[in-house]
């Protein structure tokens, strides 16, 4: 069966001329993404600034049709509560329209914010269109308004008082009000005489919450074409959505002629439909194919040059979805070694080799991630936990130096800095970096057994191919520089630069800590050039003998992540599967502190009392127990991931409380049990429950609806269902999850998503096909691949493309009879 997906990737860049919020001019700005208003994420907040920097990336898997997209800018307040500044809704259809094929980039306008904008849910109406009792010859429409789901909370209890109203042909009749709940039942009937022509005119269904004082809030509204509606009965859930004058627009509404700012984004929204895997076996075979070593040359370099040529993706998508499809396969060390040993033989020098972007260094960038992300964890995570916890002031550069000692002395942070001169305090930085350095250095030299055979496997193919094309003794370092220009210099560096990019940190650094962390990513990167030592800065020369003399432990460090023999399960043609050894499903994928509680629907005098514990996920099972500092005495109780049904956000009226997630379970008995968990923010939360859902995606006993409220005073707080039994009132897993390294591997997906690059630039293709059946008689090559392979491959692909286009087709034409 054929599936939607959609992806949005969102890059919050900068904002500038904000207002001020605060007494001292200033503002303490962040940011909050909203998806069809539910909260997803916030960025780091910036402290006293108008002009913040952010420079966060989100990947969002979100809900095919979603509607919106806002970013709401805030000014934290601990005292008097975050106040809002400004606010960028942009539609769905704004984005698919100003889109460029590799994203829209710009800067935004903030407005003020509208609560009209914010709706969310759906309504379930039965309806169609039937002679009329009462006038022969002409036509009634009929209407039952049955229910609503998840929408939109308007109150500051969390709920909404929810009604309807249906408007046709001048007509208006409206349902009873629901109390205090985002899933109202109404089923009340309404009908409407027709006239005789009716086409053009259209049916309005309008939700509002009541409200006593002032004006009803609207939730949404429902457009029905009469034209369009069949004679006999539909039921169907329909989406609310926004009022028409406001529905095309990137926010420019009421209330925006106060200049509050404007925001940078980048956003690229990527929407496949995903037929069944077997419809790509074409796409899925050569894929294979060019991944061969024997077949490296004649298929493999024209096929990933072409793609390269005509792609839409960004760089690093594309590396990932090759990535992503060859790990689904088995094949990704055979991939990496054909597409990295392209960039090797069309380079001529050895010491620029793999320093630019290019495709192979981009999948390499991914693999790491997906790959290497436990072992990086493992490696580096007490290191930058140290950093953070330490909070110390640090400089190296003396035109710096006198600045960082004032804003550190105001802020008593070291009280001794007065008395410290300048070089004294350079010297006390220096030896700061230095004790971190060591430690980060000495993890990583102890960490050869923690790296992932397929990683090393890889590494240990990239150094024979470096060597076969540089045996010369002049080159006897090449190999070492090519495995540290991405171990060291696109995976450790970065992600001590970066903590919070890598899942190292929850949170950006401060300020001081960001230094820090700068100086040490710019050590790590000075060591990982191994031989060439020049730098910029005349500060770091200094430190330059001391990282010299890390060089010898570096090669060992290589040496031995290199010396693996291929075991027999990874050997060529032979399926690795999903398998994983006990060590890696041992790998902790996420711990932290929550405040849970363990609550039974049928413990029905319980109350709900949250306990501080510390969680850890394993791919097997999830642990929590109290809070100690002696491990050898923690004692954890742990559920079994495979018995989860769902993971869910639980609703704020439920218990008058912000970041709460349910964990619903399978009993041995049958039943269902729920573990609630509190996290510190939305970002916390978020990440929690993005992570347990991707652990459990393959569970037998997931469930298609859950109930976002809890059970008390005998009924559902969300739907006022009062049997504890009572199925699930919203659907699960229809949110936005978080994308990173866990996402999982679906090999129709990706190759979908590489499929489509061809399939978005076919009239291109056929130009170039045009082009080399005239030059297919030159001697001439484009690197090292001919024309004649290079024209096999384009029709190949052409053809490959018209194939599994028909099959598409067939799919357009049966949800259009639908």
């Amino acid at each position: 069966m054929a599936s939607k997906h959609t992806t949005l990737y969102l890059r919050i860049a900068e904002a500038k001329n904000l207002l001020p919020k605060d007494l001292n001019g200033k503002s303490d700005p962040y940011c909050v993404i909203k998806v069809d208003n539910e909260i997803i994420s916030r960025t780091a907040t910036v402290y006293k600034n108008l002009e913040p920097l952010w420079g966060e990336e989100f990947t969002l898997h979100m809900p095919f049709g979603f509607q919106d997209l806002s970013v709401n800018i805030y000014d934290e307040d601990r005292v008097s509560g975050d106040d809002i500044i400004g606010t960028v809704s942009i539609t769905r259809e704004v984005i698919q329209r100003l889109s460029d094929p590799r994203g829209l980039e710009n800067w935004f306008p903030l407005q003020k914010p509208d609560k009209d904008w914010e709706i969310q849910g759906e309504i379930l109406l039965e309806y169609g269109i039937r002679p009329s009792t009462s006038e022969p010859g002409l036509y009634q429409f009929y209407i039952t308004v049955i229910e609503g789901r998840d929408l939109a909370p308007k109150d500051k209890t969390g709920y909404s008082d929810p009604y309807v109203t249906v408007a046709c042909l001048g007509d208006l009749k409206t349902t009873s009000r629901q109390k205090k709940t985002r899933f109202p039942e109404w089923n009340e009937i309404f009908e409407f005489d027709l006239p005789s022509i009716y086409d053009g005119e259209m049916v309005v269904i309008t939700v509002y919450d009541k409200d006593r004082l002032g004006a009803d809030d609207f939730m949404g509204q429902i457009h029905l074409p009469l034209s369009q509606i069949p004679h006999n009965s539909t039921k169907k859930w329909h989406p609310v959505a926004h009022k028409t004058e406001n529905k095309n627009t990137t926010s420019e509404r009421r209330g925006s002629k106060v200049d509050r700012g404007k925001i940078r984004l980048k956003i690229f929204l990527l929407e496949e439909i995903v037929l069944p895997v077997t419809c790509y076996q074409p796409i899925i075979d050569y894929l294979l194919q060019a991944a061969k070593p024997y077949k490296h040359k004649k298929i493999g370099v024209p096929f990933w040059m072409l793609l390269n040529d005509v792609r839409r993706l960004d760089l690093s998508e594309t590396g990932a979805a090759l990535v992503r499809f060859y790990l689904s396969q088995d094949s990704d060390i055979s991939f990496l070694d054909c597409i990295t040993k392209q960039d090797i033989d069309e380079t001529d020098d050895p010491n620029t080799l793999f320093r630019g972007n290019s495709l192979a260094t981009k999948a390499m960038d991914q693999y790491m991630k997906i790959i290497g992300m436990p072992y990086l964890h493992e490696t580096l995570n007490s290191c930058i936990e140290k950093v953070y916890s330490d909070k110390k002031t640090v400089e190296l550069d003396p035109h710096r130096v006198n600045s960082v000692r004032r804003i550190a002395l105001y802020n008593s942070l070291r009280h001794s800095l007065h008395k410290e001169s300048e070089s004294d305090f350079i010297q006390s930085s220096q030896d700061i970096l230095l004790s971190y350095m060591i430690e980060i250095m000495e993890a990583i030299y102890t960490s050869v057994d923690d790296c992932p055979l397929k990683m090393r496997l890889v590494f240990r193919n990239l150094t024979q191919r470096v060597k076969e094309k540089w045996p010369e003794t002049e080159h006897k370092d090449s190999p070492y520089q090519a495995v540290i220009g991405f171990i060291f210099l696109r995976f450790f560096a970065p992600a001590i630069l970066s903590p919070k990019l890598f899942g190292l940190q929850d949170h950006h650094p401060n300020r001081k800590t960001s230094r820090t962390l700068t100086l040490l990513a710019k050590l790590t990167q000075l060591i990982g050039n191994l031989t060439s030592f020049q730098v910029k800065e005349e500060w770091f020369q200094p430190l330059v003998p001391i990282m010299k003399s890390h060089v010898p432990r570096i090669k060992h460090y290589i040496d031995s992540l290199v010396s693996v023999v291929t075991p027999d399960k990874y050997t060529e043609g032979v399926s690795t599967g999903r398998s994983l050894t006990e060590k890696e499903n041992s790998i902790i994928l996420r711990q932290g502190v929550l405040h849970k509680c363990r609550y039974h629907p049928k413990r029905l005098l319980r109350s709900f009392v949250f306990k501080k514990r510390s969680f850890w996920l394993t791919r097997n099972s999830l642990h929590y127990s109290k809070i100690s500092t002696d491990d050898s005495v923690r004692r954890s109780k742990y559920l079994d991931v495979t018995m989860i049904c769902a993971v869910e956000k639980l609703d704020y009226g439920a218990l008058g409380k912000s970041n709460i997630g349910q964990i619903i379970l399978k009993t041995p008995e049958g039943d269902q049990d729920i573990l609630y968990f509190q996290a510190k923010d939305v970002n916390e939360l978020t990440s929690w429950i993005s992570t347990l859902r991707k652990t459990c995606h393959y569970n037998k006993y997931l469930v298609p609806y859950y109930h976002p409220g809890v059970y008390k005073n005998d009924k559902w707080s969300c739907c006022h269902k009062t049997k504890s039994t009572a199925p699930g009132c919203n659907q699960t897993y229809h949110g936005v999850i978080i994308g990173d390294w866990q996402d999982s591997l679906d090999t129709a997906r990706e190759a979908q998503i590489i499929l489509s690059q061809f399939s978005q630039s076919l009239d291109k293709l056929r130009e170039k096909e045009k082009y080399l059946e005239t030059h297919t008689s030159s001697n001439g090559k484009t690197g090292s691949v001919s024309p004649q392979s290079q024209l096999e491959v384009l029709r190949n692909v052409i053809t490959i493309v018209n194939t599994i286009q028909k099959d598409h087709d067939h799919y357009q034409q049966g949800e259009e009879t639908l």
